[in-house]
């Protein structure tokens, strides 16, 4: 949940941010360049002996994929001088080196230094976790952590931030960035749990939003800001932890009297009552969210809570303390399991279902934990029962978390791999509970403190509840639990948890991890209690009422000034009794009786008028007659009184329910009092006295009987109540049930969904990529189906045939292709029906040449539906091939001849020379081929006017002959040769690329050698 940016009142420490001065130089980080990429680092023992500095705020920095240019935004607008330590987890794999450090030294002008060994932690430091390796703090002190099996799926960010949170406690600092999969939001929990602060980037500001949004949703992080947003928090949290004792600020102020007003805005805003939790812990977390928000006195959190509606959620879902896991105290489950479940689940052996309610289930591990241990001893019994899991808790939020049961893939490590391969099924970058597992427990909202509980079930397993509740509401839940419990059901509490005063409830079957059993004893039945929702709470941002004016009317006003002075005492009941309005003075006739308090007019009549009030009553109601008119007499003040009493029926469109106008109207003269009276006056008192004993008599006996009534209509109604109250509680848990089915349903029904939108853009993008594939190929495809029709062509087969898109769908016959291929019908044919694919070498017009490849069209299912026909245009091959046979004849023609040969290059360099060459002038090849032609032998061949020649030669194209040179040979002496020269072509080229040198020796010479020579 994201908090207001608005700050809260009362001061608040801001320290603006150290301007940059340039990078300073860092301390050498330990290198291992030389020595290979495992070779540990010594330590210095000097670390051990350094003391702990308890006022240092350590901020655990944890990202993944995208989260450097964050980190590096956040550290080069941090102030130096904060007193901070920062250790950066980031996911890296194990191999090679981190450039990590480097990068983060060159952005700030703190110390970066890499974790090798025990490392003390230091203000104004930054230490990052090597390559693959998981970090534990203890007493200020870093250490490499020995991970023991590989094949754990490890998550460094939440084994760090965990270790953080019982180091440091209220000033541990974890703040999540740019990153994929759920790694650091267990261990960001575990901060806030102990009283730290949180933050997360925001997620539209990450490159990748997957774990920001998975701290944000799981309620792990408070503040969800910007990178640019989180110095300055930081820096203020941190002057306020540094300044405060370990144990708090002065708490002088934090007092249970002054929470009250909290507890009844939480109440009355929120509808959530925590009265039965204990102040302590109340008080820690209020004054911790005081330190989230810079608020220094109880008084300005309570307006500051008053003024926002998003931090009252925050502090009631604080107050909530989520902690959870799988298999929490395995110990304590195999004792579940031995102690427990094994003899209960062998009397149930003739029942057909199981039912367990886990009240206080946050995300819902703990419940997982306990249908997996019920099925395996199921299993291993060979027992069949219908495992019914009732999991609840008060926080919407963790409900809706354990419903969807997606976890990270850290709970590998406490799972195993057993239950993991056999109950969840890996899912991106985390597991998710299978269908099997998941179908069998119902996970709804519920008070454990005031709502009904589930019924009729054979265990309870409560580990994270009752040690926040003071001793009464403890009991209060313990009553409940032994109320909701079959005979013989388990009871499983927490380690630091017990039954306390409810010993008589409960037999131990466990001592140590707190495993009890239902003891047959008639209990009282659990108090019942109800905290309906305030009228006037609000939810989160919603406007407040307010009072519109109106127009004057008096005319209501007048009516009841009238009435009131002229109208005879009178009261509005029900067909009850239920007092609904009261008009004028009534004491006279009614009074409230001692003892609990009842607005029932019958039970308030005075003396004489109980018994005709209730007679009249009933009469209207039996006999549907508009009003009852009875004159009585009543004792009022010591003497008796005669009154006219009307009941009559109230009509009106607007009245919801049927109401009952009661007045009374005196008698007058009807007073008499206990003086001495005549004779006369005596015989016809004690005439009325007899009157009135007869009718107190006959009114004694219509009370009477219609009391015997009442009770036997009290009797049915109490049944009918149970056996609707446990009806509807049936139906209670139908419907969740149906929910969960519902829901469940819903979120595969979204996953086929969106399966199927991968597929199909999965399907789009091959398409596209056969289109490109087709378009930039090169090769000119045909593509027919099984009665060669074509189906699906490449641009480039507009080359081989004249095809149009309209073509598709035409016969292959009716093509007219532009390659001598006459029997491609046929082939085509051949190769659908033999399934054997042929090739073949076919001449186009203007000497182009193709190899026709025909093969059959197989689908991914191994079908063949078609044939695909492919012209890979191989004229420049073919020409080459006329090149190389060309040349070989030529090489043939050099070698035959019988005078030498020289074969040169534009370059004059010695492509090659015939045999007669080197027969005459007695050289070998290696010394020959490849050489200019002024290099071979001992140089002979080098004058300039020869050379100025031959570049001629190939320059213009014209040929000589009889350029005679005298050369003094090594081997054979001074020759006389005369040289001819011809420049060769090769294919279209303009110019000569070869130049074939003629010599003829024409003997020895005693003439001098001369470099120059004459051309004849």
């Amino acid at each position: 949940m994201t908090a207001k940016r608005s700050g809260p009142p009362g001061s608040r420490a801001r320290v603006k941010p150290a301007r940059k001065s340039g990078v300073r130089s860092n301390a050498p980080l330990p290198s291992n360049s030389g020595k290979g990429d495992d070779v540990p680092v010594q330590a210095s023992p000097e670390p051990k002996t350094r003391p702990k500095d308890n006022a240092l705020v350590v901020v655990g920095v944890g990202g993944s994929a995208g989260s450097l240019g964050p980190l590096r935004e956040l550290f080069s607008a941090l102030p130096v001088d904060a007193g901070i330590a920062f250790v950066v987890v980031s996911h890296q794999s194990a191999t090679g080196h981190s450039l990590l450090p480097e990068i983060l030294a060159k952005t700030t002008p703190m110390p970066v230094n890499e974790i090798n060994g025990p490392t003390p932690l230091e203000g104004g430091h930054i230490y990052v976790v090597p390559r693959g390796e998981s970090v534990a703090l203890q007493d200020g002190l870093l250490s490499i952590d020995a991970v023991g099996d590989r094949r754990v799926p490890s998550a460094p960010i939440d084994f760090f931030f965990e270790a953080l949170a019982r180091d440091r406690r209220q000033r541990a600092v974890g703040i999540i960035l740019s990153g994929t999969g759920r790694d650091g939001t267990r261990g960001l929990a575990a901060i806030r749990s102990s009283a730290g602060l949180c933050l997360a980037q925001a997620p539209e500001t990450a490159e990748f939003d997957g774990m920001p949004s998975s701290a944000i949703a799981a309620q792990a992080a408070e503040f969800a800001l910007k990178v640019s947003e989180m110095p300055d928090r930081l820096a203020a949290f941190a002057l306020r932890a540094s300044t405060a004792p370990l144990n708090g600020r002065d708490r002088s102020e934090l007092t249970p009297e002054r929470l009250e007003p909290i507890l009844t805005l939480i109440r009355e805003r929120a509808g959530h009552d925590f009265s039965a939790y204990k102040r302590d812990t109340l008080l820690r977390r209020v004054e911790r969210r005081m330190d989230l928000h810079g608020v220094e006195r109880l008084a300005d959190y309570a307006r500051f809570l008053d003024e926002n509606d998003e931090e009252i959620d925050a502090l009631w879902r604080d107050w909530l303390i989520g902690v959870s896991g799988f298999f929490r105290d395995p110990e304590a489950f195999k004792a579940l399991a031995d102690s427990g479940l094994r003899a209960l689940l062998a009397t149930r052996k003739g029942e057909r279902s199981f039912r367990v309610w886990v009240p206080g289930c946050a995300t819902g591990e703990e419940a997982y934990s306990v249908a997996i241990v019920i099925l395996e001893m199921l299993e291993s019994l060979g027992l069949r029962l219908d495992v019914q899991v009732f999991a609840t808790d008060l926080d919407p939020t963790a409900i809706t978390a354990a419903r969807a049961g997606r976890y990270p893939k850290s709970i590998a490590s406490a799972v195993g791999p057993e239950r993991l391969a056999r109950y969840f099924a890996e899912e991106g970058h985390g597991f998710r509970v299978k269908k099997s597992l998941r179908e069998r427990i119902v996970f709804a909202v519920q008070d454990a403190l005031s709502d009904p509980p589930f019924t009729r079930v054979d265990l309870v397993s409560c580990r994270n509840l009752l040690i926040y509740v003071v001793p009464s509401a403890q009991q209060t839940l313990l009553s409940v639990f032994h109320y909701c419990m079959n005979p013989g059901g388990l009871l499983l509490l927490g380690a630091s948890e017990h039954v306390g005063e409810s010993m008589d409830l409960f037999t131990v079957l466990d001592r140590r991890w707190k495993l009890y059993r239902r003891s047959d004893v008639v209990a009282p039945l659990p108090p019942v209690r109800w905290t309906p929702r305030s009228p006037h709470a609000l939810e989160a941002g919603a406007a407040r009422p307010r009072v519109e004016s109106v127009g004057l009317d008096l005319t209501e006003t007048l009516r009841t000034l009238l009435a009131d002075r002229f109208g005879p005492p009178a009261v509005v009941v029900d067909f009850r009794g239920q007092i609904q309005q009261i008009h004028g003075r009534v004491g006279a006739y009614l009074e409230l009786a001692p003892g609990r308090a009842h607005l029932n007019v019958v039970d308030m009549a005075r003396e004489g008028l109980r018994a005709p009030l209730a007679a009249a009553l009933r009469e209207l109601e039996k006999n549907g007659d508009a009003s009852v008119e009875k004159e009585l007499r009543w004792k009022s003040d010591g003497a008796w009184r005669s009154l006219r009493l009307t009941v009559s029926r109230v009509q009106g469109r607007r009245i919801p329910i049927p109401l009952v106008l009661i007045s009374f109207e005196l008698v007058p003269g009807g007073a008499h009092t206990g003086r001495k009276r005549p004779s006369k006056e005596r015989k016809s008192a004690k005439a009325r006295l007899v009157d009135e004993v007869q009718q107190i008599r006959g009114d004694l006996e219509v009370s009477v009987s219609e009391l015997q009534a009442a009770n036997e209509e009290l009797a049915s109604a109490n049944e009918e109540v149970q056996s609707a109250n446990e009806e509807l509680q049936s139906s209670n848990e139908e419907l969740q049930s149906s929910k969960e089915e519902t829901q469940s349903l819903n979120e595969e029904l979204h996953t086929v969904n969106g399966e199927l939108m991968e597929k199909l853009r999965g399907i789009e993008v091959a398409n596209d990529d056969l289109l490109n594939l087709m378009s930039n190929i090169e090769i000119a495809t045909i593509f027919l189906d099984d009665r060669m029709r074509v189906k699906r062509f490449t641009p480039q087969a507009r080359s081989v045939a004249r095809l149009i898109d309209g073509d598709v769908g035409r016969p292959l016959a009716d093509l007219a292709t532009l390659v001598d291929y006459p029997d491609l019908l046929a082939d085509a044919g051949a190769v659908l029906a033999s399934l054997r694919p042929i090739e073949k070498q076919v001449p186009a017009a203007g000497g182009a040449w193709y190899t026709v490849r025909i093969r059959p069209y197989r689908t991914a299912r191994d079908v063949v539906e078609g044939l695909v026909v492919t012209f890979i245009d191989i004229t420049e091959t073919k020409r080459g091939e006329r090149i190389q046979a060309a040349r070989f004849l030529a090489e043939s023609i050099v070698d035959a001849v019988r005078e030498p040969l020289l074969v040169l290059d534009r370059s004059l360099r010695v492509l090659r020379a015939n045999r007669s060459f080197y027969r005459v002038f007695q050289v070998g090849s290696a010394e020959t081929a490849g050489r200019l032609v002024e290099e071979i032998g001992d140089r002979q061949w080098g004058g300039s006017e020869l050379r100025s020649l031959l570049e001629t030669t190939l320059r213009d194209g014209t040929p000589f002959e009889g350029f005679e040179v005298i050369y003094e040979f090594p081997q054979i002496g001074r020759r006389r040769v005369l040289l001819s020269g011809r420049p060769v072509s090769i294919a279209d080229q303009e110019q000569p690329s070869l130049l074939v040198l003629g010599i003829e020796d024409t003997g020895p010479t005693n003439l001098p050698t001369s470099a120059e020579g004459a051309t004849t």
